[in-house]
């Protein structure tokens, strides 16, 4: 205990660091959460090449471990994978863990990991769920990953499926569900909070690709004069865009 204490403190700094550039430049944030070897690492692996330690031991994910993310439509977030939760964690665990858990407070999504292949896959969820309200982050939008797939019993998934409404089976060890998966994320994410229309010369291509990374296109056109967008688009963002805003005309 004395070890890992010592350890959360140390890393503590650098995940501060790191979250609060991630913050600055508004990248949204999905957290992966669930019980201990429900597939955590694996989903993170399958969903972004990241190869990560894959281990089946108790908190082997201790130091949450952040990369970078697409949905299908090129918007970029970050997902980070964090320590496996256990049913009746001690408070001064609790406690220990939190800055480890600061990940799920802190994300615009979770996906609430659980095997579907466990005996008892609802008691994963309640365990989980009540660690993530002792962290305060009951009111971040939830996805519930029902994994292993390929080796649970179909009875079960259907039962999970009746019981979560916003969950989805999929196999990290196969890939079953991941396209479908990513769709959901997409969906999920927060919007973009600035609808404009602009008319970017060709010189600026710099800002039609961060448009492209951090915003929203919903109509391209190539133009004589450049790049015509209507994007949804962050307040930074949008300032920059606003020498080329165009003001549509009265019908």
């Amino acid at each position: 205990m004395a070890k890992l204490r010592r350890e959360i403190v140390d890393m503590k700094k650098g995940r501060d660091t790191k979250r609060q550039e991630r913050k600055r430049h508004q990248v949204p944030a999905v957290a992966i959460a669930g019980y201990t070897n429900a597939g955590k690492s694996s989903l993170l692996n399958r969903l972004t090449g990241a190869g990560v330690l894959v281990e089946n031991a108790l908190f082997a994910t201790l130091d949450p471990t952040v990369r970078r993310a697409e949905t299908p439509g090129g918007r970029v977030y970050t997902l980070a994978d964090t320590v496996g939760f256990v049913r009746h964690l001690p408070h001064h665990l609790v406690e220990a863990f939190r800055s480890t858990m600061e990940e799920v407070a802190d994300a615009d999504l979770i996906l609430h990991v659980v095997d579907g292949a466990h005996p008892e896959p609802e008691a994963q969820l309640a365990a989980v769920r009540k660690v993530i309200v002792d962290v305060d982050a009951q009111n971040v939008p939830e996805i519930v990953v029902i994994n292993k797939a390929d080796a649970a019993d179909p009875e079960v998934l259907r039962r999970l499926l009746r019981r979560e409404p916003h969950a989805i089976v999929v196999s990290a060890r196969t890939g079953h569900g991941m396209e479908q998966l990513l769709q959901l994320i997409e969906e999920h994410l927060p919007r973009p909070s600035i609808e404009l229309l602009a008319l970017v010369p060709y010189t600026r291509g710099d800002l039609v690709s961060r448009v492209h990374r951090d915003g929203e296109v919903l109509v391209e056109e190539h133009t004589a004069d450049g790049t015509l967008l209507t994007a949804r688009v962050l307040p930074d963002l949008a300032a920059e865009l606003e020498a080329f805003a165009v003001v549509a005309q009265p019908s």
